[in-house]
């Protein structure tokens, strides 16, 4: 019996017969299809979330092209979140127990309408980097724009094409396949050129320095990190969809590849303040010792007061053991405290302080005074002479008194 001669009633139970039969052939992964998407699609939008404060607490001077691309990304990103939400409700809520919405729901081709957005904007941010890194290249970026509208016109097109074969036929299911073929190739080609040249242009501009083919290194890393995730989720795109057309797993790649987008965008430029402070406290670093801290020994010379004025002339020998040498261990400020306004290291004054020193000086007066005023000069003098190691920079340094 043709279409055309069905009733209404007829033409809905054979869809749903249709329909069954297409989701209970392989059931538990077509269905289980749809829960892992939509929590995974959650789970990003909420790493998408944290990445987005993060970028607006430090990004409050960034360039208006910038923000405005952040912005569209990040807004497209959380409608495709609420669409996915949606669809989940009606599949499996409202529409509880029937196959039919799984092979007639229009709405779920309309997703590629909402990942185009976040997917061309996020290529247009890099392409700016890839025709600024490559000399201006406008070979470069015609190919790459290129890419970009064919990628455009395939995301729209395919809802309309997709919507009119719901009773399939040859004509109108190979139109379809093309206009998905064109969406996905399109985006695939300009993935392709955007990393290639932004990563052949870093790695051609290593010049030998050590700290600049790190900085680059590290670049090189960042661009990997964030544009190879979206990469190869359109690649399993075009996989599932060329090679399981029985399955539904085409559904997992359409409803996370936003998110894959915008995560990848927002990580790419929160990553240049990470960048930044590295390189700053490399830089605040530079030259300073990474051992540990040094050990300073100070003269410690402590003298005694005596009250009869004939005990204080004695032998050098007998003075002598009138003081003794104290060792105190200084710990310095840590040289790679980055809060350091400058490289020196004050060394604490450990030397005792007696309560008799001033009886002491004035019972010494006269012939019978053992050190005189230049004496007492030079004694003090031995803490700080050729004291190379005032800075703390130095290991290993004692001194040593008269």
């Amino acid at each position: 019996m043709s279409a055309a001669s069905m009733t209404p009633e007829q033409l809905e139970a054979a869809l749903e017969e249709a329909a069954k039969a297409s989701i209970d052939l392989h059931h538990n992964l077509n269905l289980g299809t749809f829960f892992v998407a939509s929590a995974c699609d959650t789970l990003l939008c909420g790493v998408m979330i944290v990445q987005l404060i993060n970028y607006w607490t430090w990004s409050k001077n960034d360039r208006i092209f910038n923000k405005a691309i952040v912005g569209l990304t990040s807004t497209s990103s959380l409608v495709a979140t609420i669409f996915i939400i949606v669809l989940m409700f009606r599949l499996f809520v409202y529409e509880f127990g029937t196959y039919t919405p799984f092979a007639t729901l229009n709405l779920l081709t309309y997703m590629s309408i909402i990942d185009i957005v976040p997917s061309v904007a996020t290529q247009v941010f890099f392409t700016e980097r890839a025709y600024k890194l490559c000399g201006r290249s406008w070979i470069l970026l015609g190919a790459i724009c290129s890419c970009l509208a064919l990628s455009v016109c395939g995301a729209v097109g395919f809802p309309p094409a997709r919507a009119a074969v719901i009773l399939t036929t040859g004509e109108g299911a190979m139109r379809a396949k093309v206009f998905m073929y064109c969406w996905l190739c399109g985006s695939l080609g300009a993935h392709l050129l955007i990393t290639t040249s932004i990563m052949w242009s870093l790695i051609k501009s290593k010049i030998g320095w050590k700290e600049t083919d790190d900085t680059i290194s590290r670049l090189i890393k960042v661009m990997i990190e964030t544009q190879l995730p979206p990469t190869l989720v359109v690649i399993f795109f075009f996989i599932v969809t060329t090679g399981a057309k029985d399955t539904y797993l085409d559904i997992f790649p359409l409803w996370v590849q936003s998110k894959f987008y915008t995560c990848g965008l927002l990580a790419s430029l929160n990553s240049r303040y990470s960048l930044r402070k590295t390189l700053k406290n490399e830089s605040s670093s530079h030259g300073r010792t990474h051992k540990s801290g040094p050990i300073i020994h100070v003269l410690t010379e402590t003298y005694v007061a005596n009250d009869a004025p004939t005990q204080s002339v004695s032998s050098p020998t007998k003075f002598a053991s009138t003081y003794a040498h104290k060792q105190h261990r200084v710990i310095p400020k840590d040289p790679l405290d980055l809060d350091m306004d400058d490289d020196s290291i004050e060394m604490d004054d450990k030397t005792p302080q007696s309560g008799n020193g001033t009886s002491n000086q004035n019972s010494s007066t006269g012939s019978n005074n053992v050190f005189s005023d230049q004496d007492n000069e030079h004694n003090h003098t031995l803490d700080y002479m050729d004291n190379t190691s005032r800075t703390g920079l130095t290991d290993n340094v004692a001194f040593h008194g008269k």
